[in-house]
């Protein structure tokens, strides 16, 4: 161990005699109130969450293991762990056998134990934090003897090497938390590690004490700290007035050290749609934009919140200098929905010919000079090309339309189409559909699809408007009710979601984050629709009175389309896509593809960051003739 980190990890010999300056052995560590105590405890399974879902600028994880030390009375106890891998080890009952069983092996160690060096690390970030500063990150081998008997007999083979950094709400401290890898890090990984950490350290002293101090809402803060960008460090937080809106938009400034660039944050522009329901905006803003004069518009899939585009978002913000906009359409949120309840579900055709339009026009009234390109993902790509090629068919149905109707072409530069069908044509393993689809061989698929979809009608709709699908999976799955709870104990039970997803390479805090964050409430009338298409022997996807074939309809498009497929997608297979698409005869229409699954193509970041420099170089060229 080199002489620097040997001189972080030391504590220093106890004084004798008092001297005019204070040290850290002269700190008293206060235990913490009991209100706030009682708030952590349901709040800290995000802070080793978070830690194990730390990833390097390459996209590979930091930490194998995390755990948080809290500050209980006048001892510190291990009450929280989390681990990146598969945890076989917890199915073959090897090792440790739960992460609860981990924590009640642990015993307390007190505050005044002299071994006890995360009490050391405690009292120096107090006199930091005193001074204005933010507490050391610390980083030693768990070999070193100083490590305490207590924590010692916890450590398995893969845990080698440490770095932690001290939690702090309003000035008070709450306990340490540490983030444990089988490797040792290279100077430049420690400097990337130590301002992530910081990222976090506010993160969380900001989000416990804005909860704590308003709402009391400790789910929302486990979501913000879970759904915090740790690449980027929050400098200022403002309640702005935005594009007539009624509620104050919170702003917040950020500075990106991983693209070295600033950026405005704008949550959320909420914008009427039809029946009461509205759309949810979020914009990122890069502090020096490009000259290509597009904005651009971030659009999620089925069943899907606006977060599953974070990556592809930030990406084409900060390192290509769009001004970005992701959207949530009706029912991601609460502040979609009608005031006074759901009456009844919503349909895709409503996403098409009332969400997408409303956003449309109030991107156009307010940036009137700039031309929008729309970046869909799945159902999100149908979208904005159903819309457009259907676009004079829905002026003449919708003569009363409660928002306006923008001509596509004169407002849509070009659409970018990822892994997108035209139609619905699943690969995945789902139980009983082949049998549906033998079935329906045997007589006319038109009568058999229409006859399921109108019973299934009838009997969901009259007594359930919504499928919440993040609960429907985690019952199909028998997973836990609650997912925090159990720290990534997913890859064992996860079979249908991994052809959803597609990619091997994807780790368990990114299951969690799809089955905790991304997984939405969804319209049973939605999923009746996909189902039809789904059923249907026609290659057709038809509005939800079925009098429209918006697959038909494709010919029609005039905007220049940019599509993306995946090689290995189950859920939106090639030839559910590409024959069509390679039929329009736009120039500047391109095919691109990855040898990656249906949301592999905008999780992996080394597909992201080649696939957002093809769009890049795609928008730029829609100015050349």
């Amino acid at each position: 161990m080199d002489q620097t980190l040997a001189r972080k990890v030391n504590p220093k010999p106890r004084r004798k005699g008092g001297t005019y300056s204070v040290g850290a052995e002269d700190i008293y560590i206060f235990p913490l109130s009991e209100s706030t105590n009682l708030f952590i405890q349901k709040v800290w399974t995000a802070f080793v969450n978070k830690m194990v879902s730390m990833t390097l600028p390459n996209g590979k994880p930091v930490f194998q293991y995390s755990i948080f030390e809290a500050i209980q009375d006048k001892n510190l106890k291990i009450v929280a762990s989390a681990t990146h891998f598969k945890m076989k080890q917890v199915t073959d009952r090897i090792g440790v056998q739960t992460i609860e069983e981990f924590i009640k092996n642990t015993i307390p160690i007190s505050i005044q134990d002299s071994g006890n060096l995360s009490a050391r690390y405690l009292r120096e970030a107090i006199l930091s934090v005193e001074k204005k500063a933010r507490p050391e990150v610390y980083f030693h081998s768990l070999d070193d003897e100083r490590v305490h008997p207590n924590l010692k007999q916890l450590l398995t083979k893969t845990m080698n090497y440490a770095a932690g950094i001290p939690l702090f709400i309003k000035g008070f401290p709450i306990g340490m938390l540490w983030g444990i890898r089988r490797d040792n890090m290279t100077p430049e990984q420690e400097e990337e590690v130590r301002q992530q950490l910081y990222s976090l350290y506010d993160i969380v002293d900001f989000v416990i004490s804005k909860e704590m101090g308003i709402k009391g809402d400790p789910y929302y803060a486990r979501k913000n700290i879970e759904k915090s960008d740790l690449h980027s460090r929050a400098k200022h937080l403002f309640y702005t007035r935005g594009f007539g809106q009624e509620e104050p938009v919170t702003t917040i400034v950020f500075d990106s050290h991983t693209y070295q660039r600033s950026y405005r944050l704008d949550a959320s522009y909420i914008i009427p749609s039809g029946d009461g329901y509205s759309v949810s905006l979020k914009r990122f803003e890069p502090k020096d934009r490009n000259d290509s004069g597009k904005n651009l518009l971030l659009i999620p899939g089925f069943f899907c919140r606006r977060s599953v585009m974070d990556k592809v978002a930030r990406e084409l913000c900060l390192r290509h200098g769009y001004r970005v906009f992701s959207m949530d359409m009706r029912g991601r949120s609460r502040r979609t929905l009608p005031l006074f309840g759901i009456r009844e579900g919503w349909t895709v055709d409503d996403f098409i010919q009332e969400d997408f339009p409303a956003v449309l026009a109030w991107i156009r009234d307010n940036f009137p000079n700039e031309k929008l390109v729309v970046v869909g993902h799945s159902m999100g790509g149908m979208i904005p090309r159903f819309y457009s090629s259907a676009y004079d068919e829905i002026v003449k149905r919708k003569s009363n339309s409660p928002v306006a109707l923008p001509n596509p072409e004169d407002s849509i530069a070009g659409i970018v189409s990822i892994t997108s069908p035209n139609f619905i044509r699943l690969q995945a393993q789902i139980p009983g559909l082949d049998i549906l689809k033998m079935g329906l061989k045997l007589v006319p698929s038109k009568t058999i699809s229409d006859f399921l979809f109108d019973l299934t009608s009838f009997s969901l709709q009259t007594t359930l408007p919504t499928v919440d699908l993040n609960k429907f999976f985690k019952f199909l799955l028998g997973l836990h009710s609650s997912l925090r709870a159990v720290s990534f104990d997913l890859h064992a039970k996860v079979v249908n979601l991994r052809d959803f997803v597609g990619y091997k390479q994807i780790s368990p805090p990114e299951w969690y984050f799809l089955i905790e964050d991304i997984f939405c409430e969804e319209s049973t009338k939605v999923v009746l629709q996909f189902l039809r298409s789904q059923l249907s022997q026609d290659r057709s996807f038809l509005s939800y009175d079925g009098t429209l074939d918006y697959t038909a309809l494709q010919k029609n498009l005039q905007i220049p389309l940019f599509s993306v497929l995946g090689s290995v997608d189950k859920v939106v297979p090639s030839e559910t896509i590409e024959n069509d698409l390679a039929a329009l005869p736009h120039k500047k229409n391109k095919i691109i593809t990855y040898e990656q699954g249906h949301l592999g193509i905008v999780f992996h970041m080394p597909v992201v960051k080649e696939m957002c420099s093809e769009i890049d170089t795609w928008i730029k060229g829609l100015n050349s003739t």
